[in-house]
């Protein structure tokens, strides 16, 4: 509430609220696009990218995509960053630090999901991939991991 703010606090909020609205097109939206069609051939026609069982194999949607935190706890990002786990491998990624667990499979999991987009039979998934929609991701993730290189050696 604002009713104990002094005249300075508010004027601060103003300029706070102009600063951000001015610069809101700096800020990279991701593009969301679901497809049933895109996870199920995921699910079913790929072995687990961990352990390569193919049994109860799913879509695994990878969460941190970019700086900005598009995706964050209890939401997912688009159907387009998926890759196939089975359940076991899954559950152990969701346990602990996503970035740790891709690196210590020396795997950048954007470069998986968009070698499956690249093959998929859903035509918005495809797009993405032609549009380059991958690139920024695939840099972010490749930067992420050389920066955590040296904690994941033992």
């Amino acid at each position: 509430m604002l009713l104990f703010c002094s005249i300075g606090c508010i004027d601060k909020i103003v300029a706070i609220h102009a600063f951000l609205s001015s610069h809101a097109n700096m800020i990279r939206k991701t593009k969301i696009v679901k497809s049933k069609k895109h996870l199920e051939w995921v699910g079913r026609n790929h072995v687990c990218i961990k352990c390569r069982s193919n049994y109860s194999v799913q879509a695994c949607h990878i969460r941190k995509t970019d700086q900005t935190g598009n995706v964050g706890w209890g939401t997912k990002g688009g159907d387009a960053f998926v890759i196939p786990m089975c359940w076991l491998c899954h559950q152990e990624q969701h346990s602990m630090n996503e970035v740790l667990f891709y690196c210590k499979l020396y795997t950048n999991p954007i470069r998986v999901a968009e070698a499956l987009a690249s093959k998929s039979p859903c035509k918005k998934i495809k797009q993405l991939y032609k549009e380059g929609h991958y690139d920024e991701p695939i840099k972010y993730w490749d930067n992420l991991q050389a920066s955590t290189k040296g904690t994941t050696q033992q």
